[in-house]
């Protein structure tokens, strides 16, 4: 899933639980590795990153997802009751930290972190390996999901 998704749902999730930020935090990111089972159309983009291929339009899409993201959490955060403000960011931590987690292992192969990108990886690829889904359909599932979920906020 795009960072965005995961934040939107991390929110959600913080603002579910006004009262209870750690709780939040691990719902978050227990929520990461539960939608990354879905296909969402990524693993093609992974798989030629990896590979070396079609990298610079990679990390376009993952540089467009974090500015994104980022008007999302400011959105969020600008908008849900003061009460849940503290809950709502760390749902949204503990639901994009494995991303970034992934992406520090990335950028600096990090010994001590490979078991966690081949644990997110495990999660990631569990269905998509063998039935993935365009990366248009993967776009506007989320675009949808995104939409309801933003309907559900605040």
């Amino acid at each position: 899933m795009f960072i965005t998704t995961h934040a939107a749902i991390g929110a959600f999730v913080g603002e579910q639980l006004p009262t209870h930020p750690y709780i939040a935090f691990a719902l978050g990111a227990i929520s990461h590795f539960l939608v990354d089972i879905i296909p969402h159309g990524d693993t093609q983009l992974y798989k030629d990153y990896a590979a070396g291929k079609k990298v610079r339009s990679s990390i376009a899409y993952a540089a467009i997802d974090a500015v994104l993201a980022i008007f999302l959490i400011l959105f969020f955060l600008n908008t849900v009751p003061s009460a849940a403000k503290f809950a709502v960011t760390m749902g949204i931590v503990g639901s994009i930290l494995p991303d970034l987690i992934v992406g520090v292992y990335e950028v600096s192969h990090t010994i001590w972190l490979k078991w966690f990108h081949r644990l997110h990886f495990f999660f990631h690829n569990m269905i998509s390996d063998t039935r993935d889904i365009s990366f248009a359909s993967g776009l506007g599932m989320q675009l949808v999901f995104l939409a309801v979920l933003l309907s559900f906020l605040t």
